[in-house]
């Protein structure tokens, strides 16, 4: 196994909610580095837009280290990750106003120096943006094994009169969790679409935070895909708790996010209680189905600090109700309903709202009438954004495709094909 390095990572922004966007970044390098990781995070200097085009915003800066065992070249793809789910273009003008600025500034004592990747970072021991809070939390690192510590390098720089803390803590899981959340609710004005798709285990989890997805929901479609249930009915807060953990452990970039099951939510006292437990084993974000008749739930949640993501339409868990899956807001007293339903999640505080087998015209009014993101299933390309079930997608559940999704592989196929020549293979010696 490969030892461990002791890394340190300059966080920046100057454009968009800066607060929000350090927050969002943090969480997801303190999700990298794991649990148990001896993780620092310094304090927050808002300072002068060094080198930048003229009328450029002060920057918020901070600085965040632990220890890492991967290669120091895949960190930095770690980092050109997160960076672009937070916003940041993959192509930018140098020194350009920014979203988010991740600088992996040491790697062990190590000195790198490819193509791509130079370590130390070679601005860092002129700036004191970078060394001020590096030496809050590490004074004693050597960005180089043989040279000066932070410390020593910080006191050979001019004071900056500019440069002042803020009183705002950088390193605040549940300020982090709405800080994820609070960016995806500003995609509805800035986009682009959010991305949502479902998973229920570590491979696929981690296949799809690689990939780049916004949301990884842990759905109680689990209840089907997984468990082989009829519909999600029968799906318990166990097995959601189950199947959450093993999500959480391949997801560090995107939103996780859990349904909260039947009967789970039925008040706002339960709905808090079960959420409390998602958010132990690793939520970012909860799931709930309902419009109006949910509102105080959802305004509970929020106010115990856990982002919520709204869900109306059809509703799943109303399917024996229902007598089937049927599309929504078909005539004007129906979307009418669902407009309410969507204007209630909204106002009671929900960052985003799923919107199931509606009308896409009800659907494309109800994403303009309202404020908060729709994320459509079956509804139509009017929506802010877009989620289906992961198996849906690649083909790996061929035994029923809903007439809504274009699958974009056949890995059911795949799978029987391979298992076959395994069995030929066995069979016959080769």
């Amino acid at each position: 196994m490969r030892a461990s390095a002791r890394t340190a990572i300059a966080l920046g922004s100057n454009s968009g909610d800066r607060l929000v966007l350090l927050r969002a970044a943090t969480l997801m390098l303190r999700r990298l580095a794991g649990p148990g990781v001896d993780f620092r995070a310094s304090p927050i200097y808002e300072t002068a837009p060094v080198d930048c085009p003229p009328g450029s915003l002060p920057f918020l800066n901070a600085v965040v280290s632990f220890s890492y065992a991967g290669a120091s070249e895949v960190l930095m793809e770690k980092l050109a990750g997160f960076e672009s789910a937070l916003g940041r273009p993959g192509s930018r003008l140098r020194n350009a106003p920014r979203t988010i600025d991740l600088d992996l500034l040491c790697f062990g004592g190590q000195a790198v120096h490819t193509g791509t990747l130079t370590l130390p970072h070679p601005r860092m021991t002129s700036r004191r943006f970078v060394l001020a809070p590096l030496g809050d939390i590490e004074p004693d690192m050597r960005p180089l094994a043989d040279g000066p510590t932070a410390a020593a390098l910080l006191s050979a720089l001019p004071k900056d009169d500019f440069m002042r803390p803020i009183p705002a803590v950088l390193d605040d899981e549940s300020a982090g969790r709405r800080a994820m959340a609070d960016f995806l609710k500003n995609r509805k004005a800035a986009g682009p679409a959010v991305t949502a798709l479902t998973a229920y285990d570590y491979p696929v989890a981690r296949m799809l935070d690689e990939s780049g997805i916004d949301v990884v929901l842990v759905g109680d479609s689990l209840g089907m895909v997984v468990l082989g249930h009829p519909d999600t009915t029968r799906v318990t807060l166990d097995d959601m708790r189950h199947h959450l953990r093993a999500v959480r452990a391949g997801v560090s970039r995107a939103l996780v996010v859990a349904d909260l099951p039947i009967h789970t939510c039925d008040t706002p006292e339960a709905a808090v209680s079960n959420a409390r437990m998602l958010i132990a084993d690793g939520a970012d974000a909860v799931k709930l189905e309902g419009g109006v008749s949910v509102a105080p739930q959802i305004a509970a949640l929020v106010a115990e600090g856990i982002p919520v993501m709204g869900h109306i339409g059809m509703l799943p868990q109303h399917v024996l109700e229902e007598g089937g899956y049927r599309k929504k807001g078909v005539t004007p007293e129906a979307e009418a309903l669902l407009l309410a339903d969507g204007r209630a999640v909204a106002d009671a505080g929900a960052f985003s709202v799923v919107l199931e087998i509606v009308e896409a015209a009800a659907a494309a009014r109800i994403t303009k009438e309202i404020p908060i993101p729709t994320i459509g299933i079956g509804s139509g390309a009017g929506c802010d954004g877009q989620i289906l079930v992961t198996h849906d997608l690649v083909g790996l559940f061929p035994w029923f495709t809903p007439r809504f999704v274009r699958p974009e592989a056949d890995l059911a196929g795949d799978f029987r094909r391979a298992v076959e020549a395994y069995i030929r293979r066995t069979q016959t010696g080769g």
